[in-house]
């Protein structure tokens, strides 16, 4: 019974809502025989399909599954640890401060924390702000991290950089000053990828460590969930959808 009303309120709100809407108007339009029912049938349908449980693990697999989480002799192995920032929000009260980390750099954060207390190696954030209401993704971590208990001599800011690019440039030239080049990086398991190719672009040793996994590989079908469109399914395969031309782009030389 939970499933059925799940499935019923999920077609009240968006996307769902929309898809109604369109998938209603297109069969109207052709009931009555007017023309340009397929122009709302097309957009209603993909639309539908992107906001599937079963699309967005197909779309999402290949990024996620592309790199395996390194042991932790590999990991031993680095210099110092790197976490990609994620986006955070700034102007909020916090613990201590202002700002606060997203939801998927808060998972990234847990991840360097925990690789942090395991090694003993400085960590090192890359993230500045990327708009106004975001805050410096960056200094709102070290905040944190420093609350928790790493001590400040282990902690390296690198709060200029505004996008994955940057985040590669800078951190190579934070680490050239200090004479270090073998890295392990800390990013979300959909993006890690990307960061993979711009850090090698760069010429640094990076030993990838995903982290935030969005789909479970474990998948069996349900009727109800595997027909069900959910903004959830929808987010997840846009974000995959960026990251697959963000790797083009920069395959192709354009980013």
């Amino acid at each position: 019974m939970l499933e059925v009303v799940k499935f019923c309120y999920q077609w009240l709100l968006p996307p769902g809502l929309v898809i109604l809407f369109l998938l209603l108007a297109a069969l109207v339009l052709w009931r009555r025989g007017r023309k340009g029912w397929g122009l709302l049938l097309a957009p209603g349908l993909v639309l539908w399909l992107c906001s599937l449980r079963l699309v967005a693990n197909l779309v999402c697999a290949p990024l996620e599954e592309a790199i395996p989480v390194p042991s932790m002799d590999r990991v031993g192995e680095c210099d110092l640890i790197v976490m990609t920032g994620a986006g955070s929000v700034g102007g909020v009260p916090d613990m201590g401060g202002t700002g606060q980390p997203g939801p998927i750099m808060a998972k990234s954060m847990l991840t360097a924390f925990r690789l942090q207390r395991a090694t003993g190696k400085p960590l090192l954030v890359s993230g500045g702000q990327v708009r106004r209401e975001n805050g410096s993704e960056a200094d709102i971590a070290l905040r944190i991290f420093g609350q928790m208990g790493i001590a400040r001599d282990k902690l390296i800011a690198e709060n200029r950089s505004r996008n994955t690019a940057e985040n590669a440039r800078f951190t190579r030239e934070l680490l050239q000053k200090r004479g270090q080049k073998r890295v392990l990086v800390v990013s979300p398991a959909l993006h890690a990828p990307r960061v993979r190719e711009l850090f090698a672009r760069e010429g640094l040793d990076a030993v990838m460590f995903p982290s935030h996994f969005r789909r479970s590989r474990e998948w069996n079908f349900q009727l109800l969930a595997d027909t069900m469109p959910t903004a959830e399914n929808l987010n997840d395969v846009s974000d995959a959808l960026r990251e697959y031309l963000g790797l083009l782009a920069i395959r192709l030389g354009l980013y």
